[in-house]
């Protein structure tokens, strides 16, 4: 599917947030670096266009991405995400943030990413695997996500993700997270669990056991998220 048709949109939202004259002075000092608008931004284009966005999903690739950091660090605050990403709040604006996600540390346990595309195939689920990028405004749909979308479908992109903790120490175990994320978005978004992804949630049932540590971490799962086991 071509996304390219939708940009218009992704960057009306992008441009609302009191963050983009940052992004925008990024996009003009680093010429050399590539930034790609990824996630729940663009999946919530299409479902709920113009609905307010508290978070949004960067990833960025090039020679100067210590020096799109240190804009940041002089406009607002750098934290870690638990993935131990750089995570942007701009100045007096806690409640809104940006994870500027570098390609080549995104590591949700396979392969090395080199690119967007590479991300996007190890994420999470079809309907948040799209991007921009910024400056090309090219979209990217590995998954088919935009289709699924349409079909109100949640899939996940894969099932040979491997097992053990999401960093080194964490008693939060990698595919926990992407079991309490599946059936959180399915319920919030109003999204059907197609059969193959409905069997595997319901073979790792056992995974509930860690919501305590889930919610610390992340998010309380939605309420009802386990009706569809």
């Amino acid at each position: 599917m071509d996304l390219n048709f939708a940009f218009p949109e992704v960057r009306k939202v992008l441009e609302s947030w009191i963050g983009y004259p940052t992004v925008a002075e990024i996009l003009a000092e680093c010429k050399d670096l590539e930034i790609f608008i990824a996630g729940g931004a663009v999946r919530n284009c299409f479902i709920v266009p113009r609905r307010e966005v508290r978070d949004f999903d960067l990833f960025l690739s090039g020679p100067s991405l210590d020096r799109a950091l240190k804009i940041l660090e002089r406009q607002g605050i750098l934290v870690q995400t638990p993935y131990g990403s750089p995570r942007w709040y701009p100045t007096q604006h806690s409640e809104y943030y940006a994870d500027f996600i570098p390609i080549g540390d995104f590591k949700p346990g396979l392969w090395q990413c080199e690119d967007i595309v590479d991300v996007l195939n190890q994420f999470d689920f079809t309907a948040s695997a799209l991007a921009f990028d910024l400056r090309t405004k090219r979209g990217f749909d590995p998954q088919n996500g935009f289709r699924d979308l349409a079909r109100r479908r949640m899939k996940m992109v894969r099932f040979d993700y491997p097992d053990g903790p999401f960093i080194t120490g964490a008693t939060l175990s990698r595919n926990a997270i992407l079991w309490f994320r599946i059936l959180h978005y399915a319920q919030v978004l109003k999204l059907t669990i197609e059969p193959l992804t409905l069997n595997w949630l319901r073979e790792h049932r056992h995974y509930e056991r860690q919501v305590t540590d889930f919610s610390a971490l992340f998010f309380p799962p939605g309420e009802g998220y386990l009706e569809p086991l």
